[in-house]
C-alpha cells in the first residue's frame, strides 16, 4: 500500500452521526415558513445531498428565492446550536490515528459549507488527524462532490491519482468514481447498499474498525 494514497473522508454519516442537530435546523426552518414537517424517518433521506437541493424538495418548489430563505433559516439553527448536536462514530479517531502514522494524506471532503465542517471537526477532536477540510462554499461553490475533489486534488498538488474515498451516499460514490478514486460505503450512514451498489460502491463496512483492512485490501 503506497504512502502516497490520498483518503478523503465524508463527514456527516460517515465521521458523525449529525442526525440531531441536522432534523432541529431543517424543522426550524420549515416552521418557519409555515410548511409542513415530513416525520423525521423521511427527513433522514436529505442528510447529504446538496441543501439548496433538499430544500427545493421539501418546499415542493423551485423558487430560488424561497429556497434561499429556507437555507438561510437552516444555517441559523445549525449556527445556533445545530452544529454540534452530534457524535463521533466509534473508532473513528483510531482509524484516522492509524492511516496518519502510516504517511497517508488525510481531507475531509463534505457537501456542508466549508467553514461550519472545520468548526465540527475541531469540536470533535478531530482535526489533528486532516491536513485541511474541504466543503461547499457558501455562495453554493463546490457544492458538487465531483467538483470538490478536483478541487483538493488541485489545491493540494497532489501528484499521484491513488486516492479512495469513505462515505455513506451516492453522491460520495459518483463522485469519486467520476475522478478515478477507490470507494468504500459505510453502513452506519445514511445511504441504501443497493443505491451504493449502484453508484460504484467497492466495498462495505458496518464497523469503523473494519475500515483498515478494508482500505488497505482496496488500495494494494
Amino acid at each position: 500500500m503506497t504512502p502516497l494514497a490520498t483518503i478523503l473522508f465524508d463527514l456527516d454519516g460517515t465521521l458523525t452521526n449529525p442526525a440531531p442537530g441536522f432534523l432541529a435546523s431543517i424543522h426550524h426552518a420549515l416552521k418557519e415558513l409555515q410548511m409542513p414537517i415530513p416525520p423525521d424517518e423521511a427527513l433522514y433521506h436529505f442528510i447529504g445531498p446538496p441543501l439548496r437541493e433538499s430544500m427545493g424538495t421539501l418546499l415542493g418548489s423551485d423558487d430560488r428565492d424561497l429556497i434561499e430563505q429556507a437555507v438561510e433559516l437552516y444555517r441559523w439553527r445549525l449556527n445556533h446550536g445545530g452544529k454540534f448536536e452530534a457524535e463521533v462514530i466509534p473508532d473513528i479517531p483510531e482509524v484516522l490515528r492509524y492511516f496518519v502514522e502510516k504517511g497517508h494524506p488525510l481531507y475531509v471532503c463534505t457537501g456542508k459549507p466549508e467553514c461550519v465542517a472545520t468548526e465540527i471537526v475541531s469540536h470533535f477532536g478531530l482535526a489533528k488527524y486532516f491536513r485541511n477540510v474541504y466543503g461547499a462554499k457558501l455562495d453554493g461553490r463546490h457544492c458538487d462532490k465531483a467538483d470538490l475533489i478536483q478541487h483538493i486534488w488541485a489545491a493540494e498538488k497532489i501528484q499521484s491519482p491513488l486516492g479512495v474515498m469513505i462515505g455513506d451516499t451516492v453522491f460520495d460514490m459518483i463522485a469519486a468514481k467520476s475522478n478515478g478514486l477507490g470507494t468504500v460505503a459505510v453502513r452506519w450512514g445514511f445511504g441504501k447498499d443497493e443505491d451504493l451498489i449502484e453508484a460504484g460502491a467497492d466495498r462495505f463496512v458496518d464497523t469503523a474498525l473494519e475500515l483498515i483492512p478494508v482500505i488497505e485490501e482496496l488500495m494494494e
